[in-house]
């Protein structure tokens, strides 16, 4: 009976001298253990699955830094053109005289700015002593697109303007004027003759990374003409 039990109880030990043969074929009878290879390929395969992974998530991150920065840029050129469009569409005639005393068209294109045009509606809650009209031109330093302004309509030596940032990044930028005859002229007053109305002004701009981008404004009717040669600021008028 003892020896019964021995050989009984030796059926279940793994054979060899070693065991090795035996445990494996037991994991294996099992279902339990993997072998070398079995894990090698398994690493090879989360090791695969990582780099995609990270890739996935790198680009992403920059897609989102690229679409956040177009949308910076965006948001920075609409509010731009906005402020331009709200200038231009306010056009009015009256002429002004430079810190020299000379007079100065009421529209201007090209020449040391961009763009000088005298524009009504400059709000005055405050009652300060000053006309609702203003003058303003358009200046490009450097890479940034600049907005001038003074505080009087007829300067003097000691006028200085205020510039307020509208847009940086620029490459170039130009202004056109388009005249009653459907000419365009990328200097005001034109000295071609023709019409002496000043019926759309457009903008045409060149950013960095960002291509070309034109507008067009109408101005108001019956208002931008060029004055008359000898008239200067209408006498009596606040400044």
């Amino acid at each position: 009976m003892g020896l019964a039990t021995r050989v009984a109880g030796r059926g279940d030990l793994p054979s060899g001298p070693s065991g090795r043969g035996g445990r494996t074929r037991f994991a294996r009878r099992h279902g339990v253990g993997f072998t070398l290879v079995e894990i090698l390929v398994a690493l090879a395969v989360f090791a695969i699955i990582g780099v995609m992974a990270a890739r996935i998530l790198s680009g992403m991150v920059d897609i989102s830094e690229f679409t956040q920065e177009r949308g910076e840029v965006l948001a920075e050129t609409q509010r731009a053109f906005a402020i331009i469009e709200r200038d231009i569409e306010q056009l009015a005639h009256r002429p002004v005289r430079d810190e020299l005393g000379d007079t100065m068209k009421a529209v201007t294109v090209g020449g040391q700015t961009l763009a000088e045009f005298t524009r009504a509606g400059w709000q005055n809650p405050l009652g300060y002593p000053r006309p609702e009209l203003q003058r303003v031109a358009y200046a490009l330093e450097g890479d940034t697109l600049v907005r001038l302004f003074w505080p009087v309509l007829d300067r003097a030596p000691d006028t200085e303007a205020v510039a307020q940032t509208l847009l940086t990044g620029v490459a170039a930028a130009m202004f056109v004027a388009r005249d009653g005859d459907g000419g365009e002229h990328t200097y005001w007053p034109a000295e071609t003759g023709g019409s002496s109305r000043v019926v759309a002004m457009g903008l045409r701009l060149r950013l960095r990374g960002h291509g070309e981008i034109e507008r067009l404004w109408l101005t108001p009717v019956a208002v931008g003409l060029a004055p008359k040669e000898g008239e200067g600021p209408p006498k009596g008028e606040p400044t």
